[in-house]
């Protein structure tokens, strides 16, 4: 338990709940939408993103390093919001896994001819969190709460979508329009996320959690709550076991998430005597 104590263990702890916050909300609007992948896509296309600002030799420029990777997220969000309407034809899963597979094609094939190419996709599956800067946190911390108050503004037709796209469709709602927004704001996290954790455990703190809390509740707000337990309890005991074994820190952080749920999920089968 010492670990707590040392500057850069508090410092990627810190980092951790400000990704699960934000990233346990959004994942219950993911689970109930359907659209498990959509995340690891969007994350996917935000990692592109940071491989072209490589590519062109920008890699250490903060504008660059951003504005690449958000841009490839806002067409990400586009597309989606866009291919709903082609669902009658090919459910939206299928084509959220064919930009997710060809974002990460181009990852590999962009970076091919960097000397630091391997290097640099490492750190966008597994992130670096235990060297990422303070301050650096900080600003992400500012951009979430940005984040955060528009979906509290806008939070009637969100969850109106979310919960029965049909009905808020029949009611007026322009689904292209709100799910537009919905994207892009998922993709402004996305963007910071997958530069501090990584594409793997942005994936496992958007959907593990939502998953925990969807187990044990339908109540939107008892399942938002049970969700940031969860996400919060995984990602500090996730980040000790990878100091107590040195381990790479979001691999250890979704491996305790799966872990988890596995036995939340036992537990709640047992309660409902479904278990013999």
């Amino acid at each position: 338990m010492d670990a707590i104590f040392l500057p850069f263990f508090r410092t990627a702890l810190l980092a951790a709940l400000v990704l699960a916050g934000i990233h346990a909300y959004l994942g219950y609007h993911v689970v109930r939408r359907g659209v498990i992948f959509v995340d690891l896509a969007l994350a996917q296309m935000a990692a592109l993103g940071v491989a072209v600002a490589v590519f062109l030799g920008k890699g250490e420029s903060a504008f660059w390093s951003y504005v690449l990777p958000l841009g490839m997220t806002i067409v990400g969000a586009a597309s989606f919001a866009w291919l709903r309407g082609q669902e009658r034809k090919v459910p939206l899963e299928a084509f959220i896994g064919i930009v997710f597979a060809t974002a990460q094609a181009l990852v590999f094939l962009v970076l091919e001819s960097s000397p630091a190419g391997p290097e640099h996709v490492k750190e966008t599956l597994v992130g670096a969190i235990f060297t990422v800067d303070p301050a650096h946190v900080g600003k992400t911390a500012l951009l979430y709460a940005f984040v955060g108050a528009v979906h509290v503004v806008l939070r009637k037709p969100f969850f109106e979508i979310t919960e029965d796209s049909r009905a808020a469709k029949a009611k007026g709602r322009n689904l292209f329009l709100w799910d537009f927004v919905f994207y892009a704001t998922f993709g402004l996290v996305v963007t910071s996320s997958v530069k501090i954790a990584g594409v793997l455990l942005v994936f496992g703190l958007l959907v593990i959690p939502s998953v925990a809390g969807v187990l044990l509740t339908r109540t939107p707000g008892r399942a938002l709550a049970v969700g940031w337990v969860f996400a919060f309890l995984g990602s500090f005991l996730g980040l000790l076991g990878s100091v107590r074994f040195d381990l790479p820190a979001a691999p250890s952080i979704l491996v305790m998430l799966s872990i988890g749920l596995v036995v939340l999920g036992s537990v709640a089968r047992l309660r409902e005597g479904q278990v013999p």
